[in-house]
């Protein structure tokens, strides 16, 4: 016998014998008991699937014994036996045993002859094959019982037809047939059969069947065998190579034979889930008994290991690697003292050098990484796939490339002045959490890189992920904050540059990053990726807000209109007003180019002077020329929540000698939820001095019905967006007619820009809105071209009445249109 020499080797043995034995009992418990519970549920099914047959039987005797009772009390159908009418009784059993889907009628004469058979059509005076059936049906009034008839076996009742006395005998019956075993196996889920004895044979005659041809021949074979047997029984049959369990029963037909019913179920079929886990018993020992012999192998090496851990360490702290040493596992004897020894005296140098270590390169606050370690780390990162050349098939898939995002929080500065420097900081330590949470599963540092500004250092992602990880941030800032009972939200801006393709050196990456951010923080978008074209745009923006206060004075912003037309008495009494900058060199500069960086440096105001002096000095002209247009403008969240706006333009009116019915107000939802509570002040001001207002672009802002209701307005303008695609998307279409409705139940008027074609046009006069603006109407036109636009229009100008003039003291505000 070999002996096993190795510690480890004789612990693997040990666990795959004495597993491989489990198995082996396990494998031959469950073969038991799952062949036991098989045999049971067949045995089960069996006696279910006879009640059943049995139950179908009772029904149908009392299906033929109803029809029956009811054919033979027909006052016709007696007459035309009592007469001999053929033709009728045969139409009468036809129709009759058709209701009830008999399979055969027959009407026998008190002679035993039968009259008419639905069977066999043509009688010929042929005696009536089952005459003892009419003489129990003398006796009892009726009778019913199995028969077999040209081959076939068929379920019969018989009973008389009075007249007062019996006149003639009806036989009802339905056949057992195929057809009936199928059914029958439908219900049951059962292979059924039939059987009867052939004369002088030792097989049996199987008359119907649910099985194919071999295994019915075999089955009237093996039937025959058990066939003596008194009453029911339950018996494994063999049929074409596979076994059944069989429930065979007798039937008692007229003739002193009988016929032999068999209920069978395969037990391959049934058994087959035991293979199936036997197969799945069989994998799992395997894997088991692979997982015994690496466990066994890792035991038996964890054994030991300790004195191999033990020369690892001291080779550590010799070489001065002190935090580096592998951890040894602790033993109740001197080795594990040893051990001990060793483990805490590195833990010691650890904790040292942890501290060193993150007081130079972590931020105090938030723990996270400060500004040297994170440079540090993009340099590291940038000289390693530097060093790696053109080889990039050595390159570590971990670092080439990779991203950086800059993450600046919005309206921090507010947080400090507000809330104080402390609940300042507690934000940053909350923001710090987040960041770390979101990025915990790719694996990138996060950094503090002073203030509210943030850094991500990602590992290799494409800029799919990098746009992903960037809305996966703002939606975690995105959730509210509560710190000391003051609830708080952490918006942010983020901008994404990528090594190399972004820049190949920090400072270029860090710059490009930052021009990114701020691009994402003055568009709104809370993200953005560094493009060349920033550089530029960057450069023509910081020169283009110089010229943007020399435009006024060199007379280069004009007002273009677009008129609105009044579905209701289709016509054009209202134009709005289009600021458009014409530069010398660039040509035209949209608004949207322009009007954030007025926003953004207080000079809106100017501009929103200067549109509404253009606007009503054009109105004064259409005035005199017959046209009076009332005129509506844009107006912007800065203008809104400043204060001395009402005053301003009152005094604009009153310059102008301009009474309310020449202007009104476009207000934007998102310039109105600014500061919701100021602004309400500013507009309340304007609508008690009769100044019109609407809604513009609404449904893309975040107003509530709440403040919807509370807003001194007439009007409500749906945005573009939804009017462009109503005709093929049926939920903007949903949207537009909701709109509608709600602004009519408010006692609003609603009108909707962006019309386009004739469709738009009439599904939008189809939901009752009131007015409409679009290019299908026509383009913004300078002054003097929308008077002769107007002049060959199919839409007339309507004149609208005529209203009061503002004093001096009123107070009314707008803005720049965009």
């Amino acid at each position: 016998m070999v002996r096993i020499r190795k510690l480890h080797t004789r612990i693997i043995f040990a666990f795959s014998v004495l597993l491989s034995m489990v198995l082996i009992v396990e494998l031959a418990v469950v073969n038991s008991v799952v062949s036991q519970s098989a045999n049971e549920a067949i045995e089960r099914n069996l006696l279910a699937g006879e009640r059943l047959f049995n139950s179908i039987r009772e029904d149908n005797i009392k299906r033929l014994s109803q029809s029956a009772g009811i054919l033979t009390s027909d006052f016709a159908f007696i007459k035309a036996t009592a007469t001999g009418d053929h033709n009728t009784i045969v139409s009468v059993l036809l129709n009759h045993g058709g209701r009830i889907n008999a399979d055969m009628a027959m009407l026998v004469a008190p002679d035993n002859r039968v009259i008419a058979d639905t069977l066999r059509k043509s009688v010929n005076d042929q005696a009536f094959p089952f005459p003892e059936l009419i003489k129990r049906a003398e006796l009892k009034g009726q009778t019913t019982s199995i028969v077999t008839l040209d081959g076939k076996l068929y379920q019969l009742i018989v009973v008389p037809v009075m007249a007062p006395l019996p006149v003639a005998w009806l036989a009802l019956g339905f056949v057992i047939d195929d057809k009936f075993a199928r059914n029958l196996k439908g219900v049951t889920g059962l292979d059924v059969s039939f059987l009867t004895p052939i004369t002088g044979s030792d097989r049996l005659n199987v008359l119907a069947t649910t099985l194919n041809a071999d295994r019915a021949a075999d089955l009237s074979s093996d039937v025959n065998k058990v066939s003596e047997t008194v009453g029911a029984t339950t018996k494994v049959l063999k049929l074409s190579s596979e076994e059944y369990l069989a429930r065979i029963d007798h039937l008692k037909i007229d003739d002193g034979t009988e016929a032999i019913t068999v209920l069978q179920q395969s037990l391959d079929i049934a058994l087959a889930p035991l293979f199936h886990l036997r197969w799945i018993l069989t994998g799992l020992g395997f894997f088991a008994l692979i997982a015994t012999l690496v466990a066994g192998y890792q035991i038996a090496r964890n054994i030991s290991k300790p004195l191999v851990d033990l020369s690892q360490a001291a080779q550590d702290i010799e070489a001065g690697h002190y935090y580096t040493q592998t951890t040894v596992i602790a033993r109740d004897d001197e080795v594990g003292q040893l051990a001990t020894a060793f483990q805490n005296m590195s833990k010691g140098i650890a904790s040292r050098e942890d501290k060193i270590s993150e007081l130079a390169y972590r931020d105090r606050l938030t723990g996270l990484a400060n500004r040297t370690l994170f440079s540090i780390s993009i340099n590291d990162r940038i000289n390693k796939i530097t060093s790696l050349g053109n080889d990039k098939a050595s390159a570590n898939s971990s670092d080439f490339p990779f991203a950086i995002l800059l993450i600046d929080i919005d309206r921090f500065k507010e947080v400090n002045d507000i809330l104080g420097h402390h609940i300042g900081d507690l934000l940053l330590q909350e923001i710090a959490q987040r960041l770390q949470v979101v990025v915990a599963q790719s694996d990138a540092m996060v950094a503090r890189l002073g203030g509210d500004e943030f850094g991500i250092l990602t590992k290799a992602v494409d800029q799919t992920v990098s746009m992903a990880l960037s809305q996966a941030i703002l939606a975690a800032l995105d959730k509210p904050i509560l710190l000391e009972g003051h609830q708080l939200i952490a918006s942010g801006s983020i901008g994404i540059v990528h090594f190399p393709t972004d820049g190949n050196d920090i400072n270029a990456l860090l710059r490009h990053a930052e021009l990114a951010m701020y691009t994402a923080k003055r568009n709104n978008s809370g993200s953005a990726r560094y493009d060349t074209s920033l550089e530029s745009a960057s450069q023509q923006n910081l020169s283009l807000m110089a010229e943007l206060k020399q435009a006024i004075e060199h007379n280069e912003l004009q007002l273009y209109y677009q008129p609105k037309v009044d579905l209701h008495s289709n016509t054009i009494s209202e134009v709005e007003a289009l600021i458009r900058w014409i530069h010398p060199k660039r040509g035209v500069i949209p608004p949207d180019q322009f009007i954030p960086f007025a926003e953004s440096t207080g000079f809106i105001a100017a501009i929103t002077e200067w549109v509404i002096a253009r606007a009503l000095e054009q109105r004064a002209v259409w005035q005199t020329q017959g046209f009076p247009l009332s005129i509506s403008v844009n107006i912007s969240a800065r203008d809104l929540l400043n204060a001395k706006l009402p005053g301003n333009f009152a005094q604009l009116m009153e310059t102008h000698n301009a009474s309310t019915d020449w202007l009104s107000l476009e207000i934007t939802e998102s310039a109105i939820m600014t500061d919701p509570e100021a602004a309400m002040q500013v507009l309340n001001q304007l609508r008690e001095n009769g100044l019109a207002m609407s809604i513009d672009d609404f449904g893309t802002g975040y107003s509530s019905l709440a403040y919807l209701k509370k807003l001194p307005v007439t009007e409500l303008k749906i945005d573009k967006s939804f009017i462009t695609e109503m005709e093929n998307n049926p939920d903007d279409a949903i949207i537009v007619r909701s709109t509608i409705d709600l602004g009519h139940n408010m006692g609003l008027r609603v009108i909707a820009e962006g019309v386009e074609n004739q469709a738009t046009w009439d599904a939008l006069v189809a939901m009752g809105c009131d007015s409409i603006q679009g290019y299908f109407v026509s383009r913004p036109l300078a002054a003097e071209k929308l008077m002769t636009w107007l002049q060959h229009s199919q839409w007339k100008f309507k004149e609208k009445p005529q209203s009061y003039r503002l004093t001096g003291k009123e107070n009314v505000i707008t803005s720049a249109s965009t």
